[in-house]
């Protein structure tokens, strides 16, 4: 009987330790690569980004500069607004594809869901090895 009374007592003392800790969520170690990326692209004042929108099958560039952001797709006119910031928490279903160099630059490939108003934004992005910045996107 003592040594069931011990048990117990080891077993509730485990689980009272388990319940007070944080929970840690696999999506959440999925996504600190593309979160991070985010974090630091979201810090750069002067950044230009090249990708291709596949819904509408364009490309485009994009320039952020301090708060604005010039946008352009194919070879129509460029667009000036505010700079939209992205959220973190905004990301799941992380999934890193592999690597690859993009002109002289080593990138390590990752495809995300991105949370936006009312849909979903699927991502492919390349970051950079050195600088933790995208490359290039495809969404």
């Amino acid at each position: 009987m003592q040594k069931h009374a011990m048990a117990l007592t080891v077993a509730l003392a485990i689980c009272t330790h388990i319940a007070e800790m944080t929970p840690a969520f696999a999506a959440d170690d999925a996504c600190a690569s593309v979160r991070a990326m985010t974090d630091k692209f979201n810090a750069t004042p002067r950044i230009r980004l090249v990708g291709t929108n596949s819904l509408e099958a364009i490309h485009f560039t994009t320039l952020y500069v301090d708060t604005k952001q010039w946008w352009h797709g194919d070879s129509k006119p460029w667009h000036v607004e505010p700079r939209q910031y992205s959220k973190t928490n905004d990301l799941e279903n992380c999934e890193h594809l592999g690597s690859e160099t993009i002109d002289g630059v080593q990138t390590e490939i990752w495809s995300y869901d991105h949370l936006s108003y009312q849909q979903v934004d699927y991502w492919k992005i390349w970051i950079s090895v050195d600088t933790g910045l995208p490359v290039k996107s495809h969404f």
